[in-house]
């Protein structure tokens, strides 16, 4: 979004940063030609992003999610190494941009931790800085998200391994 704003879009056409980044790629290339650089400065992390589909069930239904990560990596905070990861999931029934994620696993965690999520706004409703000590209670993604990270992690490793 900070390579957007200088555009000085209306605030209803930044309501989602991917359709936003649409909107500013199919803008007229002469007329607008820093619309599309910051587009695709935007999109960039996108073309490396790894994906996968995971289905969340409740009571009465089943609903499919698409996640993209563009970033899973190990991250240091101090003297500690963790894993950071930044998720954006995409329900599959109305291809809405159902949430993005900052999240941490650090040595004992038992499951990955919400640092950030972002509002459709753009805003952040939490932001905390990667490592943080996370005072009260831990906001966690639902175990289908979570054992697609995981497998992310591991299918990492083993290519960094061959």
């Amino acid at each position: 979004m900070r390579e957007l704003a200088p555009l000085e879009l209306p605030a209803y056409a930044t309501h989602d940063p991917l359709v936003l980044a649409g909107r500013c790629l199919i803008a007229d290339p002469i007329g607008y030609p820093e619309a599309h650089r910051a587009a695709e400065r935007v999109l960039a992390p996108l073309r490396t992003a790894q994906t996968f589909t995971a289905t969340v069930r409740d009571e009465d239904n089943a609903l499919e999610h698409t996640g993209v990560v563009p970033v899973l990596e190990e991250r240091q905070a101090g003297a500690v190494t963790g894993w950071y990861a930044e998720l954006l999931l995409f329900e599959h029934s109305t291809l809405l941009n159902k949430a993005a994620y900052r999240l941490s696993r650090m040595p004992g965690d038992r499951t990955w931790i919400v640092d950030s999520d972002f509002q459709p706004s753009g805003r952040p409703g939490t932001l905390r800085p990667f490592g943080s000590r996370r005072p009260g209670s831990m906001r966690t993604l639902l175990p289908p998200f979570v054992a697609e990270l995981d497998r992310l992690i591991s299918a990492q490793g083993q290519r960094s391994a061959t």
